[in-house]
């Protein structure tokens, strides 16, 4: 199972077409706070400020890990945070991948009283390892005040290449903070999956996607991804994290290709997640 990418999108006009052209690292075509690179990843619309047009904004559907290709009912309006990370476009392996933190402030951000990053690897259990040893540059911050959604603030840290990253897979980058006194983890589960750097992204009704953390090359014909959509259940528990089986699999079709015949083969894997399920939903 191959999540695969291209730099030209399919279905451009379509408000669920996944867009992500590879012209910066932080650029922001739809002006969502959402860079372009982030939203191939979370697979929303970078064409598109509310991909699936339900009137919630793509950035808060996408820091609450609601249904941003669907549409839905978004969870109570309160302080949230959300880790995705990002790889360069495709020739450029020698450029860093990045982390980018997403925040939700319901009121001041002084709020946040607590914070904390680090690497966990399953062959170390229990282990925190301090995220510095992936940074490599400065940090970039944002900022929005929005009328009704309250304060949005990004943090977007440069970390070392690609395939200095993939030495160290599987791995899990975890985050947590305490924010008007609520405690909020947020986890990116990275994997090599047949050769491309994947995570688990949610997508909506119980299901993950599979997902490359940035475009891959394709033909000059040009494709957008392809995502195969997992239902998974915990089967057990560890020191080095949860346990969960693919229990079914198919196809989602983003553009106008999907991930292909091979999508049901994936069911039976076993996955390890470090933090488990309150890592990959951040409650």
């Amino acid at each position: 199972m191959v999540v695969l990418g291209g730099w030209i999108c399919v279905g451009h006009d379509t408000p669920a077409a996944v867009c992500a052209d590879g012209s910066g690292v932080l650029v922001d075509s739809d002006g969502d706070f959402l860079p372009d690179v982030v939203e191939w990843a979370v697979i929303t619309n970078a064409a598109s400020p509310d991909t699936d047009g339900d009137h919630c904004p793509d950035f808060v559907e996408v820091v609450q890990r609601g249904t941003p290709r669907h549409t839905g009912v978004p969870r109570p309006f309160d302080h949230e945070m959300r880790s995705v990370v990002t790889a360069p476009p495709p020739g450029n392996p020698g450029e860093p991948t990045w982390l980018h933190l997403f925040f939700r402030f319901v009121g001041d951000p002084t709020l946040l009283s607590s914070f904390e990053t680090w690497l966990e690897l399953p062959s170390l259990p229990g282990l925190r390892i301090p995220l510095d040893i992936l940074g490599v540059g400065g940090i970039v911050f944002a900022q929005r005040q929005t009328e009704t959604e309250g304060l949005w603030m990004q943090v977007s840290v440069p970390m070392v290449s690609e395939q200095a990253l993939r030495t160290v897979l599987p791995c899990s980058i975890q985050a947590s903070a305490t924010i008007g006194g609520r405690a909020i983890r947020a986890g990116v589960q990275l994997f090599d999956v047949q050769g491309v750097t994947t995570t688990l992204t949610p997508f909506g009704n119980g299901k993950f996607a599979m997902q490359s953390i940035g475009v891959v090359s394709a033909p000059p014909t040009g494709s957008s991804n392809r995502v195969c959509l997992m239902q998974i259940e915990q089967v057990g528990s560890g020191p080095a994290g949860a346990i969960f089986e693919v229990m079914d699999a198919d196809c989602e079709d983003c553009n106008e290709l999907e991930c292909g015949p091979s999508c049901p083969e994936c069911v039976g894997w076993l996955i390890n997640v470090p933090g488990g399920w309150e890592s990959l939903n951040g409650h």
